[in-house]
Order: structure tokens, then sequence, then C-alpha cells
């Protein structure tokens, strides 16, 4: 399992570029000479997140939770920060262990994996990880299109979750 793991934190993820804008407007941008990086710059932007890797980690729970898997071509993504640069950790344990539930392949095949069997199930991880990316952000698009300012007041993030859970 600790081999998969570390395959799977080696992966670099891509996000469609059709949500790139819807990204980038709850996301803080993260360059020296337009932001200062602190947590009250962020929220005095109206900002649910401080990076993007965090936006998409919301992304892919809220998939996830709302069953939402969608095909998505990498082709048709940009890719962003490696899943082990991701923080905090728990967060992406907790993303591992789902899609690890979620995956269809067998728990006792998962143990004692060899490398290349270790990075094959990654990318399947990975792909499916990014499939609910994809329909996290489809679930997000929609809300900010029928409520604009919804996430504005960055403490919705997490009552959207909340309703997430209660509608299902």
């Amino acid at each position: 399992m600790k081999v998969l793991l570390e395959k799977f934190e080696s992966k670099t993820p891509h996000y469609p570029d059709v949500y790139k804008g819807l990204i980038e407007s709850l996301s803080r941008k993260k360059e020296a000479s337009t932001s200062d990086k602190s947590d009250a710059e962020q929220f005095e932007k109206g900002k649910a997140f401080g990076t993007y890797y965090e936006c998409y980690m919301y992304a892919v729970m809220i998939g996830i939770k709302a069953k939402n898997l969608l095909t998505f071509n990498r082709a048709e993504g940009t890719k962003f920060l490696s899943i082990g640069e991701w923080k905090p950790k728990q967060i992406t344990q907790y993303i591992f262990m789902s899609l690890l539930a979620l995956a269809d392949f067998p728990f006792e095949d998962i143990e004692d994996v060899n490398e290349e069997q270790a990075n094959e199930k990654a990318n399947a991880l990975l792909h499916l990880m990014e499939g609910y990316a994809k329909g996290g952000f489809e679930i997000l698009a929609k809300k900010i299109k029928d409520d604009p300012s919804y996430f504005e007041n960055t403490l919705n993030v997490v009552g959207f979750l909340k309703q997430l859970e209660n509608a299902l």
C-alpha cells in the first residue's frame, strides 16, 4: 500500500481547461508580484481557496460526494502541482482512500504490488480522481451560475458540502 501511495503522490493531475476561469475566481493567485500570500488577503479578496490545488481537492470531494464521475480527456486540460506537494496531507490521504474504495481493483491486490503494478494502479486512481474533479467542477459551475456571489462568503464552502451530504 505504501508503494501505491508514493506512486499516486508522484502523479501530476490535470484540470479541465473549460473550468480555468472558475478556478481562478475561487482561488487566490500565488504570484509574488500580486499576492502577499496571507490568509487575510485571501479572505479580503473573497477567495474561497488559497491555491488552485485546494480548489481542485474540493472539486474532487464534491464529485465523489455527488457520485458525479465524468469522462475527462487529459488533452483538454492543464497540469499543475503534483499530488505529493498538496497540503494538508490528511486531505490528500482522504482522497486517496476514497478513490481506493471507488476503484474496481481488489484490495488484496494492492498490498504487495511491485513498482510497475503500483504505477499502473496509481495511474488508474489519478484518472478516476480527474473524472470526479471534472464532475465536481461541473456542480460548482452550476452553483455559481445559479448564485454568482455564493462562494464570496468563504463559510459557504463548508455549507455547500453539507448541502450535498443532505441531498444524497
